[in-house]
């Protein structure tokens, strides 16, 4: 009993038990599940459907790129609205932009039209997290459990997500061989990939409209669940509390009465420019661009693909199982920078044939997203709770700001003949931000 008491510890799995609204958590954990499906089932056949009804590598590019400068515009507008107009309703409105998109890419292969639709609408280019989901949904996680369980709850926010992404590639796999089964050409198994899309959408919109008022900014008072710390521990944890956030595990709201140092401005603008910086990187070689080099240069079937992304995601699933535990050892801190391996970036761009490029990319997949929950903890930590929706909302804005010119530049580089030379560039300068992030790091620290 006492094994399974410290494996529950480690995978946060009390943390989850003891939430102030277990009905929300769960809502949430799901809804990040099936979200995340439809992004992960539209992305592997973005690129190859636009290229495949006749556009440029130019014209895609432009494309990927107008499709996030409209995520900035939808993510601005909901989050610094949404603890006003209720964050449950901008759940549900962002779920029906999703939703529509999913429908005009079904029914239109007007250029002009899916561009308007990936604008105002919500899709995904590189099968991972756009629009205003995750600042809403993070915002509503960090206070929805203890100080000291965010980690945790973000760690199977993550979990949940990378499962999700699985899912909507072994859907997208299944469709694509079905749709062949059936007679029919490529397009009309990418519009069923569409169409399901925007049935995961409604579904959902469905699951924002169940939440409580939990998840409001203005919600019920929280019964206390814990029992008062020994004076000891209390002790212990005052002292901690007052060392250099930077240089310790950030996870707690700092109490009131204490004059605990608040994360200085400038640092947290470095934090943003490096954020940013990493967002411009993998904006070259989202999901839809690495499914669009297997299929060009290595001549993968999509439905190989396909299944080879959800093989990668659950890998990711795994890692991101172990990044609460690792957090507790290594700190925050320590957690986000040292768990990356971007030279398998560049060596699966550089890869000269597909098995080699697989290996590579199935290595790449144990160590480069085990970061993603620890960053969001961290970011929680640093930022009061009253204004954590909104800044939320600016970080990932500029995020994605800084993102939009990378499909642009990547599918240049291929009308070029380089698209190899997007995974190099992408490497190079991940690398760097692993060194700008690093606290011993006097750029950072200083």
């Amino acid at each position: 009993m006492g094994v399974l008491s410290v494996l529950a510890d480690e995978l946060g799995l009390t943390h989850l038990r003891d939430s102030h609204s277990r009905r929300d958590v769960a809502f949430l954990l799901v809804s990040r599940f099936v979200r995340m499906a439809g992004f992960g089932a539209f992305a592997p056949v973005l690129i190859l459907y636009l290229r495949h009804i006749g556009f440029s590598d130019r014209a895609v590019g432009l494309f990927l790129s107008a499709t996030l400068l409209g995520d900035v515009g939808l993510s601005l507008f909901v989050t610094w609205t949404a603890d006003a107009l209720g964050r449950r309703r901008m759940l549900a409105l962002g779920s029906l932009m999703m939703a529509a998109s999913g429908f005009v890419f079904f029914w239109s292969e007007n250029y002009v039209v899916l561009l308007l639709a990936a604008i105002l609408g919500i899709i995904s280019p590189s099968g991972n997290e756009v629009g205003p989901f995750a600042a809403l949904e993070q915002a509503m996680m960090s206070q929805l459990t203890v100080p000291e369980g965010r980690v945790s709850l973000l760690m199977w926010y993550q979990v949940l997500g990378f499962i999700g992404i699985s899912a909507g590639n072994n859907m997208t796999g299944l469709i694509v061989k079905l749709t062949e089964k059936a007679g029919k050409d490529i397009v009309s198994a990418y519009k069923g990939v569409f169409m399901a899309y925007a049935i995961i959408a409604l579904l959902k919109l469905v699951l924002s409209i169940l939440m409580t008022r939990h998840c409001e900014v203005d919600h019920p008072p929280v019964p206390s669940t814990t029992t008062s710390p020994t004076p000891a521990a209390s002790r212990t944890s005052r002292e901690g509390e007052r060392q250099p956030l930077l240089r310790e595990n950030p996870i707690l709201d700092p109490p009131a009465d204490l004059p605990v140092p608040k994360l200085p401005i400038g640092r947290l603008v470095v934090l943003c420019l490096v954020f940013s910086m990493d967002a411009f990187a993998g904006a070259l070689a989202p999901l839809s661009f690495i499914s669009y080099y297997l299929k060009t240069v290595h001549a993968a079937p999509v439905q190989l693909i396909a299944h080879f992304f959800s093989i990668t995601a659950i890998i990711a699933c795994v890692s991101q199982l172990a990044a609460g535990s690792i957090s507790k050892r290594l700190g925050i801190i320590g957690t986000m920078v040292g768990t990356h391996a971007q030279l398998l970036t560049i060596a699966f761009g550089l890869a000269p044939s597909l098995p080699v490029a697989l290996t590579f990319f199935i290595l790449r997949s144990f160590l480069a997203t085990m970061d993603a929950s620890v960053r969001g903890a961290f970011l929680a930590a640093v930022i009061p709770k009253e204004s954590r929706t909104r800044i939320l909302g600016i970080i990932n804005v500029c995020k994605t700001l800084a993102a939009t010119p990378g499909p642009t530049f990547s599918l240049t580089l291929v009308s070029m003949g380089h698209i190899r030379y997007s995974f190099v560039l992408m490497g190079s300068i991940k690398i760097l931000c692993e060194f700008l992030e690093n606290p011993s790091n006097r750029f950072f620290s200083g």
